[in-house]
């Protein structure tokens, strides 16, 4: 019957990985609990004498040798197998190279490390001089909540220890207890009862014995230790292995969370990373946006007025026609049109510049990174997926719902670092040019009659008194009338030069990542950390 606490960790890679990872592992689980006998494995470096003990074991129960089991200093074991003895079923494991990067070497290990969530009980072999470069593995191993009694450790080849067992067996038994004491020192072991230090071909009499009998070792029965470790085996299989299971079950579903930990403490470092770029990007949004928005609001104030004092201006010279009106707004129209055609390109390649050194930054690359792994799974060839890390399949929909829109950023990449050619912009400042005279046009017109009007009144020599009072009434209508023929001359200035704008704003935004983006990634983020807190705390159980 499966634990609460197995059932906690089944729930967490659920919801991690997805119902397909635990499909996969309560198959590879189902497959080790539906084994009656004693499940043990053989783990350790590659010349501490696993296949000789298991040689051993088999010539003595008179048990025939099956043909993949082969001694020699060299690695001569690639893959797990597993063979029969005294009610136990004991599994043979490629060994250890902690310290290879060959392909053959990382192999292997990864072979020998992924029996290790399927066993009762581990062999741990090791030779004379104990742990050396495989130390550090073996602390890791033993730290994945291993009972009492379900790892026995076996000090293999111990005649090559420097003590000769046949000359001096005294002198061995002592060096026997020593290393037994230093095993248990170095490793902190707490339960020294499962200690052998064997000797399992003495002399390698039975190496080259193509079909060696248990003659071959009479003798070194006496002191060679395999006997015990015989006995050990005829008890354990004896037991009731349902404590030893219990214990198996929740070493599998623990070292299944173990293992998909990192992957979330990595997608949780991408969404920081990528949020972080993320509100950058919006920052810089919003910057460029501020900017747009105090031209739009210098250049409508600086209109207005520039306007009105050149048609005042027009209005105080001796003749007065639509032509001289012209001729007065003209040159401010193309003044105020130009500056602002300045302010807009100078604002465009600050956003353009800022956005491909945003780009260019590490950052960035992970951003990129992300939203590729998660967003195009399937275009990763089969060379590029480690069959030993899932893919995180449920986290990974929240983070692609997270950077849905870095699409739309991707895809404006090439506007951005592609900005309008010269002939573009050539054609553009024509058509606005053309506007630009027929709003001159528009402003002589509407101007003429309140500036003939007003020239007449400069002109006029108002001499009665009483008729002073009126005339200030009549100026300020008509000031009134020009006010309001400057104000309709901003406005269709502006309407001009609102596309420009509009098309900056949206050139800018459609290259930056918005608030609800950020939102999301920080929505992410929060389950991720979620998930990685209750999978820490699970493993603390």
């Amino acid at each position: 019957m499966t634990s609460a606490l197995a059932v906690e960790y089944q729930t967490w890679i659920r919801e991690v990985s997805g119902e397909a990872d635990i499909s996969q592992l309560a198959s590879e689980w189902g497959d080790f609990a539906a084994e009656k006998q004693p499940v043990l494995t053989l783990f350790g470096a590659f010349d501490t004498g696993k296949s000789s003990i298991l040689r051993r074991l088999l010539v003595d129960a008179g048990q025939p040798l099956p043909e993949w089991l082969t001694v020699s200093a060299r690695h001569e074991t690639f893959a797990e197998n597993a063979v029969r003895v005294n009610g136990c079923l004991i599994r043979d494991t490629p060994g250890l190279s902690p310290e290879g990067r060959d392909a053959r070497s990382l192999s292997n290990s990864d072979i020998a490390r992924s029996a290790l969530d399927r066993t009762d009980v581990l062999l741990v072999t090791l030779n004379p001089q104990l742990s050396t470069g495989e130390h550090p593995e073996l602390v890791d191993v033993l730290s994945r909540g291993w009972a009492k009694g379900e790892v026995w450790f076996l000090i293999s080849r111990a005649d090559e220890g420097g003590v000769d067992p046949t000359l001096d067996p005294e002198g061995f038994e002592a060096w026997s207890a020593r290393k037994r004491e230093e095993l248990q020192h170095s490793l902190k072991l707490v339960d020294p009862a499962h200690i052998f230090v064997l000797v399992p071909d003495f002399a390698g009499l039975g190496a080259y014995e193509p079909d060696p009998t248990p003659s071959v070792w009479e003798p070194s029965r006496e002191w060679d230790g395999m006997a015990e470790l015989m006995a050990a085996l005829d008890d354990l299989a004896a037991q009731d292995m349902s404590s030893y299971r219990h214990s198996a079950e929740l070493r599998f579903w623990r070292q299944a969370v173990s293992s998909r930990i990192g992957d979330v403490q990595t997608a949780l470092d991408d969404l920081r990373v990528s949020g972080e770029v993320a509100d950058v990007s919006r920052q810089r949004r919003d910057s460029f946006l501020n900017q747009i928005d105090s031209l739009t609001s210098a250049a409508e104030a600086s209109l207005a007025g520039a306007v009105e004092d050149a048609i005042q201006r027009a209005a105080s010279r001796p003749e007065v026609d639509a032509d001289s009106i012209r001729s007065a707004v003209d040159p401010v129209l193309e003044e105020w049109w130009q500056r602002q055609q300045a302010g807009l390109a100078r604002i465009r390649q600050e956003a353009i510049r800022g956005l491909e050194q945003q780009r260019e930054g590490q950052g960035w690359a992970r951003f990129e990174s992300v939203y590729l792994r998660f967003t195009q799974p399937e275009g990763l060839g089969p060379e590029k997926k480690s069959s030993f890390v899932p893919k995180i399949e449920a986290l990974g929909k929240k983070v692609a719902g997270a950077l849905q829109g870095f699409d739309r950023v991707l895809k404006s990449d090439q506007a951005v670092k592609s900005p309008k050619k010269s002939a573009d912009l050539l054609d553009a400042t024509k058509k606005q040019s053309m506007s630009k005279l027929a709003l001159a046009a528009g402003i002589a017109d509407a101007a003429l009659p309140v500036v003939l009007e007003l020239a007449a009144m400069i002109e006029e020599k108002v001499q009665a008194e009483r008729d002073r009072a009126l005339q200030r009434d009549h100026r300020e209508k008509v000031r009134a009338a020009v006010s309001e023929v400057v104000s309709d001359v901003a406005s269709e200035a502006m309407r001009s030069l609102e596309p420009e704008i509009d098309a900056l704003r949206l050139e800018v935004t459609a290259q930056t990542v918005d608030e609800a983006e950020v939102a999301r990634i920080s929505d992410a983020s929060i389950e991720a950390k979620s998930l990685l807190e209750r999978g820490e705390k699970l493993l603390a159980q």
